[in-house]
């Protein structure tokens, strides 16, 4: 019975798991939970006044972390632990996201009980053998090594020396010289040449092709010693990083995937001096999982000002003529302004009871009335009846209604040609051009 209850609580877990924690979903726990909403009502009522506690949108912060409610602290350990990062890396985590009471004991406990990292756990890190002098800027200095094969893939790790900034490339084959400069290639197309390459004494990076590649573009190859791996420990350590994240991470999803997902959570994850890789290479945070627990900031900008002269401003009710695409021709339709988009994109209405969406520079106003063809209604001819001739009056009466047809009308306008049609669009169908 006991190994039945514990698969149903697997299952439970695994379900809620796979669930987004959104901002509302916090906010409405929050007022579920007794300490929490009263914590809130004092903060808003001002009973307390602490300048580490806020709130906003019905959420609690302490400082600039997220208070979790009770309800949700697990599914938060678990999003924390989802490429199971160790408690330090976690830790580091929730200090910037997230905090509850006890939250370090319970992200210890988390990591302890997890079967998957205890099955993974490397060996304690040795000292390093070489200290490599700090680069003075990104990219001056990059490791790189090859992992695999390793679940039938060969993974080319690239790490930058100064941001630890990761770069991972993933192959099916066995790599060769000419499949790892394309690799490169790719890696230095967003980020330029390395002055400084750090590799193993693998046969691929002694190769004269590669050697000359490096000539080429003025990249000084470094090898390490041979036997001693851990002179190339950048490279080394995140390879020893990256199999057992993959090992664990056992939910369905191709490699490319996995690794997307372990490289995202590490570029945001802060480093021993607190910033995240994210921040020293590209200067900022980059947003992840973990920023939707945090209400949207609404920020307002400042509207652009279009200095537009009279004749390319309209007003909703404005006669205009707009572009009409058709058969590769463009013609001006008669219609009116009927909706204002933004500053420069109108809504039309066509004569003819189409809709447009026209940008200002395919409209002008219509400066002679928007029914050329119009006439004016039909009087029937002044005949002068005699009475005393009933036939005369018989002639002359159907004389005008011959000249006259059965519903005159003076607001229809006749359209000689056939209206050709636009992609998509119909009468009741607006056409967004």
């Amino acid at each position: 019975m006991s190994l039945e209850v514990s698969t149903l609580e697997d299952q439970i877990i695994n379900q809620i798991s796979t669930d987004v924690i959104t901002s509302s979903t916090i906010a409405e726990e929050t007022a579920k939970d007794a300490f929490l909403s009263n914590l809130h009502e004092d903060l808003i009522s001002g009973k307390r006044r602490d300048p580490e506690y806020s709130t906003s949108n019905g959420i609690i912060f302490k400082n600039q972390r997220v208070f979790i409610p009770e309800a949700l602290q697990k599914r938060v350990l678990l999003e924390l632990h989802r490429t199971h990062v160790g408690i330090v890396k976690m830790k580091q985590l929730a200090r910037r996201h997230c905090f509850w009471k006890n939250i370090d004991k319970d992200i210890e406990a988390m990591v302890k009980n997890c079967q998957e990292c205890a099955l993974s756990q490397k060996s304690p890190a040795k000292v390093p053998l070489h200290h490599w002098d700090d680069p003075q800027h990104n990219f001056e200095r990059v490791h790189i090594d090859y992992a695999g094969p390793f679940l039938n893939h060969h993974f080319l790790v690239l790490v930058d020396s100064k941001s630890k900034w990761a770069e991972i490339r993933i192959i099916k084959d066995a790599q060769t010289t000419a499949t790892t400069i394309e690799l490169l290639l790719d890696i230095f197309c967003t980020h330029g040449f390395p002055e400084i390459m750090v590799s193993d004494n693998a046969t691929i990076f002694h190769s004269d092709i590669f050697k000359t590649f490096c000539l080429n573009n003025a990249i000084l190859q470094k090898f390490i010693a041979p036997g001693h791996p851990a002179t190339n420990g950048l490279a080394e350590r995140y390879i020893q990083t990256l199999k057992p994240k993959l090992k664990c991470m056992t939910e369905p999803g191709s490699i490319q995937h996995k690794v997307r997902e372990i490289l995202f959570r590490y570029r945001a994850t802060p480093l021993q001096n607190g910033k995240t890789p994210a921040e020293l290479y590209l200067n900022r945070n980059i947003r992840c999982q973990l920023d939707v627990f945090k209400p949207p900031t609404s920020k307002i900008q400042k509207r652009v000002q279009f200095d537009l002269p009279p004749s390319r401003q309209f007003k909703i009710g404005d006669k205009v003529l707009a572009r009409w695409y058709s058969n590769n021709k463009n013609t001006w339709k008669f219609g009116s302004i009927i909706q204002k988009f933004g500053h420069l994109h109108y809504q039309v209405e066509l004569n003819n009871g189409y809709r447009l969406k026209r940008h200002t520079n395919q409209l002008r106003k219509a400066n002679v009335d928007i029914y050329p063809n119009r006439q004016p209604p039909l009087q029937p001819p002044q005949i002068t009846l005699d009475s005393e001739s009933p036939e005369i009056n018989h002639h002359y009466e159907k004389l005008a209604s011959l000249l006259l047809p059965a519903n005159p009308r003076s607001d229809v306008i006749p359209d000689v040609e056939a209206e050709p049609s636009e992609v998509g669009q119909s009468p009741t169908v607006e056409s967004v051009r």
